[in-house]
């Protein structure tokens, strides 16, 4: 109904009178031949009846005329109607008997339309039994396709996947195609009270649903020559330079999805979720869900061309980021390297030594605050650039700061961290690494890296080692890169394309683009990594390791957050953040600049040093926290830190709480930020009824984070419906826990007691 306007009205209101005038008179007609004992055709042609239906049938035809329907469909309704008139012109003109003078009555001579009633209602029912047949049938061949794939997922192979596709939006355009000449009526029935606003809901799901399979199809009839190189010829030719090929003879059927998904993002916002039947509501949920996936990849389509060098090469550079080091986007940058791509073709791929790019002749600037106080450095560097959480920043500061280091421009950034490998090679599996023995693993790569970056014992601590420490690094990352994209087995492609949309849901693998339109393309798909606080409640905790080691590979960390409704006017939260150090030894903690004895093991057992920030909602403020002091002879700047929790401006519109934690090997610490949360984190949703909403988001690098929520109501509050995962602690206290390995959204609607 948000479209009402005389282009919509007038047709629908012309069926809907048409429909009216046809559905009351079949249905009197109807009462009055059960009643009597009479055919219903004799019933409306004893009562003139035929007039009224060859009337309906003008007007019911004057508005589909007007619609968008099929020139078939018209026709039939055409020819319909003609019938219904010559029905009317046939019937009895006169149905009363008068008498002669001699009283005996006269005799009426009739002009019956009855056969032709009768064949008209015939040939009507006939219509109405093919119309339910054809959409039985392609209703079915849906349903079974749904049911297969679901029960068997692995029957989908590259070389069926376009046809199977095709056959399902044509199914479901048949369906809709079907219904079209109801929709208009189901739309304006959607004002009656009761059953009216789920019939209203039926024409935007069925036109999201038909638009959808559409742009699926167009999308799989653009890839098509390149899912056919993969199936007929593999080896021809490398795959970065299939898809390049593929996706610039593709593009008509990408602009064509591109807009068609446009329409379904406007019949999208028609749907209410609530309306939609119990048993079909998840599925939807489901299969909406992918919708911003879908929006995102056609989008990221139409912009491969120029990211795969059609035009000329591009520059793409690679950040290599280690977890046990920990910064905001994933890990210190312990290698830095440069992905140069032309037409598909990989020009150039090197990956080293972060430290071997800085020169030093050149002007840097300073560097942020905390690094600077803590870690006395006194230039910005490429392997500090990604101390902002919030990757498309980092991602800019990084290709700068790699630029003033080189003179090379890039077009985009590329960063992961080793569990992204681990993942890869999950999907790929083993390789063989020039200088090793043994095959390298998903479950051996992390040891295999550590190992790699030690000195041999007989070597010891030499600038030779220092020099060549991480050349791994360029070993590993090309015997991935060819195995991946020289594979020539289904299955295995499968599997690392969706190893890779799920890395990116959990910003272990991060992609920043200088092209707008794909750096869009990430937007719409979550993949962007940045900070996003949206306009209710937010939380994000940042670890970033100052203490020049590897110690948070032997951390252990959980997140606990409490918030009081008690009042909603001033809402409250309080946030708990446990630390446990699994090292083993005994030693006083100082902060040191030293690669020790040589081993990484000595890197890990050492004291953990971390600048720790809790992004929140901006607005919030500090009332109370919980934090012991670190003394200034720990500390390299011999200032030491007062245990004073400091509130700053945050990026994308945050309030940050930060601190400082130094933790000994084999303890435990909590730190505690008690503070007033604005109003907005509980929005009305209708009367008497909120709803509270979380955003919480994960750090990449870790693999998982243990997180609970605890949400007291106010004291006339009641939770309704609570979704999967709440419980009930008390009569006002409800929780959430579990670990989290995204970004993830929490939600309670809370019904207000009068």
């Amino acid at each position: 109904m948000n479209d009402l306007n005389l282009a919509w009205l007038v047709p629908t209101a012309l069926l809907v009178i048409g429909m009216a005038i046809g559905l009351g008179i079949s249905g009197f007609g109807y009462e009055r031949a059960t009643r009597e004992r009479k055919s219903f055709a004799d019933v409306l042609e004893e009562g003139h009846k035929t007039w009224w239906l060859a009337l309906a049938g003008v007007i019911f035809t004057a508005g589909l005329c007007f619609t968008r329907t099929s020139p078939g469909i018209k026709a039939i309704a055409i020819l319909m109607t003609a019938v219904l008139i010559g029905m009317a012109l046939t019937s009895p003109k006169d149905v009363w008997a008068g008498r002669r003078k001699s009283g005996k009555p006269v005799q009426v001579e009739k002009i019956s339309g009855g056969r032709l009633m009768k064949t008209a209602l015939g040939i009507i029912l006939l219509i109405v039994f093919a119309w339910g047949l054809d959409l039985g049938w392609h209703t079915t061949r849906l349903y079974l396709l749904a049911r297969n794939l679901q029960e068997n997922p692995a029957q989908i192979q590259l070389d069926t996947v376009v046809g199977m596709i095709e056959d399902a939006a044509d199914d479901v355009g048949a369906i809709r195609q079907d219904l079209v000449p109801l929709l208009p009526v189901f739309n304006v029935l959607g004002g009656i009270p009761g059953a009216g606003p789920h019939l209203g809901q039926i024409e935007p799901l069925v036109s999201y649903a038909d638009d959808l399979a559409q742009a699926g199809k167009e999308i799989a009839l653009g890839l098509k020559p390149l899912i056919e190189a993969a199936t007929s010829n593999p080896r021809a030719v490398p795959l970065p330079e299939r898809a390049s090929q593929a996706v610039q003879t593709g593009q008509a059927h990408f602009v064509i999805a591109a807009k068609v998904i446009e329409q379904a993002s406007m019949v999208r916002s028609r749907i209410r979720t609530e309306l939609i039947p119990a048993s079909i509501r998840p599925l939807y949920l489901k299969l909406d869900g992918k919708f911003d996936l879908l929006l995102a990849g056609t989008q990221a389509l139409q912009a491969a061309p120029k990211l795969l060098g059609s035009s000329q090469a591009q520059n793409y550079l690679i950040l290599a980021q280690n977890r046990d080091e920990l910064r905001a986007t994933g890990g210190f940058i312990s290698g830095i390297g440069l992905l140069t791509v032309q037409d598909g073709k990989i020009l150039q791929f090197n990956l080293g030594d972060s430290y071997q790019i800085d020169d030093f002749n050149k002007h840097y600037p300073m560097p942020p605050e905390p690094l600077h106080r803590f870690m006395l450095a006194d230039y910005w560097v490429t392997r500090d650039a990604n101390w902002s959480p919030d990757f498309p920043t980092s991602a800019k500061e990084a290709q700068s700061l790699y630029s003033l280091s080189t003179g090379i421009q890039t077009q985009g950034v590329i960063s992961f961290n080793q569990l992204a490998v681990r993942r890869i090679l999950e999907a790929i599996g083993p390789v063989q690494v020039p200088g090793t023995d043994e095959l390298v693993t998903a479950e051996n790569v992390e040891e295999y890296m550590r190992q790699a970056w030690a000195p041999a014992p007989e070597e010891g601590l030499s600038q030779e080692w220092w020099l060549h420490r991480k050349d791994f690094m360029q070993q590993l990352g090309s015997v991935l890169l060819d195995k991946a994209l020289k594979s020539d087995d289904q299955e295995q492609l499968l599997n690392l394309a969706k190893t890779i949309v799920d890395l990116l849901d959990q910003g272990q693998l991060l992609v920043y683009f200088n092209d707008p339109i794909a750096q869009t393309a990430l937007e719409k798909g979550g993949w962007d990594g940045e900070l996003d606080a949206g306009s209710r409640d937010y939380l994000y905790l940042v670890d970033s390791n100052v203490g020049f080691n590897k110690v948070d590979s032997v951390i252990q960390r959980s997140l606990a957050y409490k918030v009081d409704l008690s009042d909603m006017e001033h809402p409250k939260g309080e946030a708990t953040l446990r630390y446990q150090h699994q090292g083993i030894g005994d030693t006083v903690c100082k902060q040191e600049i030293s690669y020790g004895n040589g081993t990484y093991q000595d890197m890990q057992q050492r004291c953990y040093l971390d600048y720790w920030r809790l992004y929140v909602p901006s607005g919030s403020e500090v009332f109370a926290s919980t934090a012991q002091p670190v003394p200034a002879e720990a500390l390299l700047n011999g200032l030491g830190w007062s245990g004073q929790v400091e509130s700053l401006t945050g990026e994308a519109d945050t309030q940050v709480f930060a601190g400082l934690l130094m933790l000994p090997m084999g303890k435990s610490s909590q730190i505690g930020v008690s503070y007033s949360l604005p109003a907005s984190v509980v929005q009305p949703i209708d009367t008497n009824l909120v709803e509270y909403s979380l955003r919480i988001q994960v750090q990449p690098g870790l693999e998982g984070l243990p997180f609970q929520l605890e949400l007291i109501l106010p004291e006339d509050g009641t939770a309704l419906n609570p979704g999967e995962g709440w419980k009930l602690k008390d009569t006002k206290t409800w929780t959430w826990q579990g670990a989290l390995n995204k970004s993830t959204e929490l939600s309670l609607s809370i019904q207000i007691n009068p």
